[in-house]
């Protein structure tokens, strides 16, 4: 397990990678079921996730609503800035997952981190982030 420090958080505080942000900003029926299933008393992302969110909506310029969708999404959901914590977190956790030889995507390490360092719950799919099994970090699926 790839070891972090935490800031303790209620587990009922979950940090949304962008494919969940994503599902949850299309409205998909199972993201929706499992938040409300999951007694989440915050759901938030990272700014990672908003820059990610924003840049995908920009590539779809000839379709202004993805754009509207987000910026609608942004303004109802807690955004937590990237700080000192997370990149402190992130650094720790991609040197022992590179000494343990596993890889993910940066961006999906950053927002994993940063979870980690908030002390919340990140909700992902993510197989690669599963794998590196960061240590105290817990993981759901929606």
């Amino acid at each position: 397990m790839i070891g972090c420090r935490r800031r303790g958080a209620s587990v009922a505080e979950f940090l949304l990678d962008t494919d969940a942000a994503s599902r949850l900003m299309r409205a998909e029926r199972s993201a929706i079921t499992n938040m409300r299933q999951s007694g989440a008393k915050t759901v938030s992302i990272s700014s990672v996730t908003m820059a990610e969110l924003v840049y995908g909506a920009r590539l779809r310029e000839d379709n202004p609503s993805v754009m509207s969708a987000v910026r609608a999404f942004l303004a109802r959901i807690l955004i937590h800035p990237w700080d000192e914590a997370a990149a402190e977190a992130h650094a720790r956790i991609r040197i022992l997952a590179k000494r343990l030889g596993r890889s993910a995507g940066a961006f999906d390490i950053m927002i994993a981190a940063h979870a980690d360092a908030l002390g919340v719950t990140l909700v992902t799919n993510d197989a690669a982030i599963k794998n590196l099994a960061i240590d105290g970090l817990k993981i759901v699926s929606w």
